[in-house]
């Protein structure tokens, strides 16, 4: 299957990616139990190699900006508390 995106379509779906990367990570490192750990961990495997196949190819058509996902406007230095 191949996916028409442009660069800002690609980069939303890789920022679901890494969010989704995180909640695993999160999952895995908050239980004990060893069936959740291993699902999650061959599932998260499975996740990391597509992320790097996308990664790849959105590098080469967009430049690296594409996995760039900061909220903050540029130029603007957010305020500390």
């Amino acid at each position: 299957m191949m996916l028409d995106l442009n660069s800002w379509e690609t980069k939303f779906v890789l920022e679901a990616i890494r969010r989704l990367d995180a909640t695993w990570n999160a999952i895995i490192d908050d239980t004990d139990d060893e069936d959740i750990q291993s699902e999650y961990g061959n599932d998260l495997a499975q996740l990391q190699l597509v992320q790097q196949r996308i990664e790849s190819a959105a590098c080469k058509e967009f430049g690296p900006w594409v996995k760039e996902f900061s909220r903050e406007p540029v130029g603007v230095t957010p305020k500390l508390p």
